[in-house]
């Protein structure tokens, strides 16, 4: 992945040395250097300094990013059915806070195997196709039939500068950048480096 990561980033070079002062230009040397990378060296070179709008990046370090960036702290807000299934293998996602939450709407699930989004099998006639798709529509049908949805409150939505946004959250919105109905999202976020 980190591999990945690297070679998308040096279609970008031209780009990033713009702006030699930048953290993230500074960093391309070092990131080149490197023959083999691991995730979390990456994304202490480059996520988390610039993975995202200021605030809250840049963080000082990959595990202060990390610390941000966990969903554990915020299982507790969930208020719609949410099914989360990781693997104990999994190379990337080293604690899944199975017992560390108490909300009704949620539900960790841990398998024994299956990496990084894996969960391959065999079928007949040699063929793999992943298995994950079974559990998960049989617990979309199973909290479908026993759901009781509390009525939810909803935002004003406003105009405001050309962007469609809920009252309250103006930071995020929408808006239709008049080429063929395309629609631009991600306000106030255009120094955003996506995908990181």
């Amino acid at each position: 992945m980190a591999r990945n990561l690297k070679r998308l980033l040096s279609r970008h070079v031209d780009s990033i040395k713009k702006f030699p002062d930048s953290r993230l230009a500074q960093s391309l040397p070092e990131l080149f250097s490197h023959k083999s990378l691991t995730l979390e060296q990456f994304d202490n070179m480059i996520t988390a300094h610039a993975g995202g709008s200021s605030p809250p990046f840049p963080f000082d370090n990959v595990r202060e990013y990390y610390t941000y960036a966990s969903s554990d702290k915020v299982l507790g807000d969930v208020r719609i059915p949410f099914l989360a299934v990781n693997s104990d293998d999994d190379p990337l996602v080293r604690h899944v806070p199975v017992y560390e939450t108490d909300n009704e709407w949620v539900v960790l699930v841990v398998t024994h195997g299956g990496g990084h989004m894996g969960w391959f099998e065999t079928t007949g006639k040699a063929k793999i196709k992943r298995w994950m798709s079974q559990p998960v529509l049989e617990w979309l049908r199973a909290t479908a039939e026993k759901i009781d949805v509390p009525q939810r409150v909803m935002r004003n939505i406003e105009l405001v500068d050309g962007w469609l946004v809920e009252s309250g959250r103006e930071h995020l919105g929408c808006r239709d950048n008049g080429v063929g109905g395309e629609i631009e999202g991600g306000m106030r976020q255009s120094d955003l480096l996506a995908g990181l």
